[in-house]
């Protein structure tokens, strides 16, 4: 698959008159592709299983998109990273479901307060990450990423106060609250030292 990719990238590279850098940027970018769709249909299969296939792609999506800007460690390995994300979205989901039990709006309340505002801070701190594949140079670029992770935090905010009101009137949206708390707070991680250590590699999914 990976000589596919970037025969295909080569391809495209030699019909828009690309160096060898441009090329390798989008073999990189059709790699990743494939790689979110793969991550994106395997967390809903095995969101399925767990009963939580909306929780899954909540946490799925709402990891994918903010990466986009902020960018992020990244397994140096792509089936582990592949698996990681899979694992993470499925047992996140699974674990919102089984909080629901023992869901109190005021302890909801200062989770969703405490965890934006350190994500807050993270981003502020560390966003965005670069990586070897697609280094960030301009400083143009990093403020327009920052600004970008910046709105789509703003955006999740929003939808989570959202899930919070609308939850004591449809239970449903209590996990889907949970979800979303928990795939930032997973994004969050990996813009830290200690997410790249954890992870063994800086990089952006972007």
């Amino acid at each position: 698959m990976e000589k596919i990719l970037r025969g295909l990238a080569h391809k495209i590279s030699l019909s828009l008159g690309y160096d060898s850098e441009k090329e390798a940027v989008i073999a990189y970018g059709l790699f990743a592709m494939m790689q979110i769709g793969i991550t994106i249909v395997l967390a809903f299969l095995f969101g399925l299983i767990v009963g939580a296939p909306v929780e899954a792609m909540i946490v799925c999506f709402s990891v994918s998109i903010f990466r986009k800007y902020s960018g992020g460690a990244h397994a140096h390995d792509a089936m582990f990273c592949t698996v990681i994300s899979v694992v993470y979205c499925t047992f996140a989901a699974w674990l919102s479901k089984q909080l629901i039990p023992i869901y109190h709006p005021y302890a909801m309340f200062i989770a969703i307060a405490l965890v934006y505002g350190l994500v807050f801070w993270i981003t502020y701190r560390y966003a965005p990450v670069d990586s070897p594949n697609k280094p960030i140079k301009s400083e143009q670029k990093i403020k327009r990423m920052r600004k970008g992770s910046f709105i789509i935090l703003s955006t999740y905010m929003a939808l989570q106060l959202f899930f919070y009101g609308a939850s004591s009137h449809w239970p449903a949206f209590l996990s889907y609250g949970i979800s979303l708390l928990l795939g930032i707070g997973w994004q969050a991680f990996t813009l830290t030292p200690l997410g790249a250590i954890l992870l063994g590699k800086r990089n952006v999914v972007a």
